[in-house]
Parts: C-alpha cells; sequence; structure tokens
C-alpha cells in the first residue's frame, strides 16, 4: 500500500493555523520555481480522493508558473493518521487510527457539518495562496460542489472557478447507486463510515493510475457515514441553486468517457449563465482526467486563465 505522506517533486506539507481551538490541518504545497507565482491554484479533492491525486496535474501547473495549494479535508489525505490501514480495516472502519489529527475526534468518512467543510477549505485556501496574486478555485469532482461554495464564501478574493469532471449533475447509474445508500442509511450510527462508496476505482481511469496509484492508496475513502452522505448531498443540491449566482469566470472540463457525471446535463445548466462567463472543454478520459489526460488539461486550464484572467 501506498503511505502518501512523504512529499513528491517540488512539493510540501504545511499545516495550516488552528481553528477555534482545534488542531491545524495539514495540506500540500507545490511551490512556485519562481517568485511570484502568475496565480494560486487552490484544488479541492473528490470524496474518496486526497491531493496526492492531483500531482499529474500539480507538477505541470507548478512548472508553468502557479502555486498550486492542495486542499486538505478533516479525516482525509494527510490528516489520517500514519500507521492507520486501509479504510475497513477496523470496525467499521473506523476506531482510534481512523481518526484525523490528533484532538480532531474526526472520524475518517465524516464530517461534523456543511459549514464546518466550507469554513475549514477557507482557511487552508487563505493561509495557503500567494499574497496580493490572484486565487483560483479549482474543484474535481465532488471537490466541484465545495468549490462553489468556497468561492461565493470567499467572493472578491477569487479571480475564476474551475470544475474538472464536476459532481453535480451524476448519471443515472450513479444516481441510483445513491438513492440506494441513502435507503441503507435509515437506522445507522450517524456518524460511523457504514456506507460504501457509490464510486468504485475502476471508474476513474482504465490506465495504469488504477492499479499503480489508486488502488494503493492506502489513505483514500471507500467508506462513508450516513451524516456525510446527509451533508453532501445538502451541498449538492444548494451548489446547483448558488451556481447561477456566480459572477466571475468559470471553466470546466469535461471527460468524453465518464461514467459518474451526466455531461449533456451539466452543460444544459451552465448554458443558463451568461455565454461570455463560461468555457467548457472535452477530453478523451475517464472521470480522473488528471491521469488520462495530464498535459492537455493542464495546458486548457492555462490558456483559458490567460484569456479570462490575464495571469
Amino acid at each position: 500500500m501506498l503511505d502518501l505522506r512523504e512529499p513528491g517533486e517540488g512539493e510540501s506539507v504545511v499545516v495550516g493555523p488552528s481553528r477555534d481551538g482545534r488542531p491545524g490541518l495539514a495540506y500540500r504545497v507545490w511551490a512556485e520555481p519562481k517568485a511570484p507565482p502568475r496565480a494560486t491554484l487552490a484544488v479541492l479533492t473528490g470524496v474518496m480522493s486526497n491531493t496526492a491525486w492531483f500531482r499529474p496535474l500539480a507538477g505541470r501547473w507548478r512548472a508553468m508558473g502557479y502555486r498550486v495549494v492542495g486542499v486538505e479535508r478533516d479525516g482525509s489525505g494527510l490528516n489520517v493518521p500514519q500507521g492507520s490501514g486501509p479504510q475497513g480495516s477496523g470496525p467499521q472502519g473506523s476506531g482510534p487510527q481512523g481518526r484525523g489529527p490528533q484532538g480532531s475526534g474526526q472520524v475518517r468518512g465524516d464530517t461534523v457539518s456543511a459549514q464546518r467543510l466550507i469554513d475549514d477549505a477557507r482557511t487552508v485556501a487563505l493561509h495557503g495562496r500567494a499574497p496580493d496574486r490572484p486565487l483560483v478555485v479549482v474543484g474535481w469532482c465532488w471537490g466541484a460542489i465545495l468549490g462553489v461554495h468556497l468561492t461565493l464564501a470567499l467572493g472578491p478574493e477569487v479571480a475564476g472557478l474551475c470544475m474538472l469532471t464536476p459532481g453535480l449533475y451524476p448519471s443515472a447509474p450513479l444516481a441510483a447507486r445513491m438513492k440506494a445508500l441513502s435507503v441503507a442509511a435509515q437506522g445507522q450510527p450517524p456518524g460511523e463510515p457504514v456506507l460504501d462508496s457509490p464510486i468504485t476505482d475502476e471508474m476513474f481511469t482504465a490506465g495504469p493510475a488504477l492499479d499503480g496509484f489508486i488502488r494503493r492508496d492506502q489513505a483514500r475513502w471507500r467508506r462513508f457515514s450516513p451524516r456525510f452522505l446527509e451533508v453532501s448531498s445538502r451541498l449538492t443540491m444548494v451548489a446547483r441553486m448558488r451556481l447561477r449566482k456566480l459572477a466571475l469566470p468559470l471553466w470546466v472540463a469535461l471527460a468524453d468517457d465518464d461514467v459518474t457525471v451526466d455531461n449533456e446535463r451539466t452543460l444544459a445548466e451552465l448554458a443558463r449563465l451568461p455565454p461570455a462567463q463560461v468555457r467548457t472543454t472535452r477530453l478523451p478520459g475517464a472521470h480522473g482526467l488528471q491521469f488520462d489526460a495530464p498535459q492537455a488539461l493542464a495546458e486548457r486550464l492555462d490558456a483559458w486563465a490567460r484569456d479570462a484572467l490575464g495571469v
């Protein structure tokens, strides 16, 4: 199994400020080779993943002159205790070794509230950003949902929002799985990760990263709690409504072979926004475009940032 705490090339691990008496969250930074950076890209991950999954993109963006801040959640990624085994190995996939930073009490696969998720992401993004340079929120998968909320919470601090294979409108098969999870959650302990993820490893990519990285990542979430499901569902519904309140440049990347996202509905909803505000691109590959088309994805975001944001 992979332990992803060791920083990769050009990568460092930073601990953010304390949060109302709770420990600060650890997060990743790929610092620009030459200061000042063109902009800071604050990247938000999906439910299962963590910011190490952005390595194929982050290194490329770093080489282009961006600072990349990998925003981690409590109980996820770097904030899963060292030495904890794969989720699901202990009682109900949790136990003392499945909690977040020392003293946080956060079980892997759970969250306290929607507001806690937004506030934590805001704290990390502002702590890690380069001062006086544009800040761009980049959300992948479920992270695009959180990205809408974070963008609105930060207001004028954010220059643009990027959504990579966004999970706002799941495909019909995935929506059916999520509905079944809601039924299975009835009567279960709210904060225990007893629900299997509706997204499976092979939905991300069929390439070498599937066995070489994803299936070896012991920090990934394979289960989550009924409370996390409820919070996530509420965040999704509100993000769909609040999407139309965004008044900043928006860039969306979709994958041709994505079995988790309803691409056509996503495009139809984006068409409700002013055409000059939104730019979309489609690339060959599955849901994990950072594994299937990292160079093309990095270059297209860069081209959009130059044109729409002037960085």
